[in-house]
């Protein structure tokens, strides 16, 4: 069959790397090529960068060059992406907003220090289900598949209690004493979820954040994010409402069993 000149002919492995960059916002291309080896979906490293270099020509995909990322290019959809993407099956039902501003003006290290999280848990053959927070933001649309907030993502892992599913949240920098009153009034009214885990670069911020969410109904947890990327569910985690630590997958098999 021809195609018309300026067409593209997508293949599941094409689709699945729409998605990919689709769900992380914002995705370097070593990320991307490490997610799509750890969902078996492309393992040849000059084939994947062939199958990237024609949905950047297509325009499906867009490149840019960040300074500080070295020669690692970074991706993002498109608007047409999404439109393929919606061809395809899988519908972003209206939360997804283009971006096209130069990278700097976002939170760039924050999204790829989610993919960082998201590739961590991949490796540890533990994850069930990712939920980014470009589609949490959707869910919350619902008034009843909504969650409290707009958490950076939503994880179902499996633990020896059971499968068990938490919020992440990471936290590069601290925000003002009056976000975090709003966000524990948010966590507070939180109904699909039981646990949170807050991962932060550095003890200063976690002890903050520990000071913040003392009075939190939920079990929030804290974490070093540079020890969860090495130990995932085995990474040592303080709780809000106690001084003992235990392992990520200890405090949520603890909280399956209760449920």
């Amino acid at each position: 069959m021809r195609y018309l000149k300026g067409s593209i002919s997508l293949r599941d492995r094409d689709r699945d790397l729409l998605h990919f960059v689709a769900d992380a916002r914002y995705i370097t291309q070593t990320q991307l090529f490490q997610l799509a080896r750890s969902k078996a979906v492309e393992f040849d490293r000059p084939v994947f960068n062939w199958r990237v270099r024609r949905l950047v020509n297509s325009g499906l995909l867009r490149k840019q060059i960040v300074p500080y990322l070295g020669a690692d290019a970074l991706y993002s959809i498109t608007r047409a992406g999404i439109l393929a993407l919606e061809r395809m099956g899988i519908m972003y039902l209206g939360g997804y907003v283009e971006r096209e501003k130069d990278p700097t003006e976002v939170q760039i290290p924050h999204v790829l220090e989610m993919n960082r999280i998201r590739l961590a848990l991949e490796r540890s053959h533990s994850l069930v289900n990712w939920i980014p927070e470009v589609m949490v933001r959707v869910l919350n649309l619902s008034p009843t598949l909504g969650y409290a907030k707009a958490y950076d993502a939503v994880a179902t892992v499996r633990t020896s209690g059971g499968h068990a599913e938490f919020a992440i949240e990471y936290e590069r920098t601290l925000k003002s004493a009056q976000k975090y009153e709003k966000i524990l009034e948010a966590i507070d009214g939180e109904r699909r979820l039981r646990t949170i885990l807050y991962l932060a670069p550095s003890f200063e911020i976690l002890f903050s954040l520990r000071s913040c969410f003392e009075r939190a109904r939920h079990d929030i947890l804290f974490a070093l994010v540079n020890e969860f990327e090495r130990d995932v569910l085995a990474t040592e985690v303080d709780s809000a409402k106690a001084y003992r630590p235990i392992t990520l997958e200890q405090a949520l098999s603890r909280k399956a069993r209760q449920e």
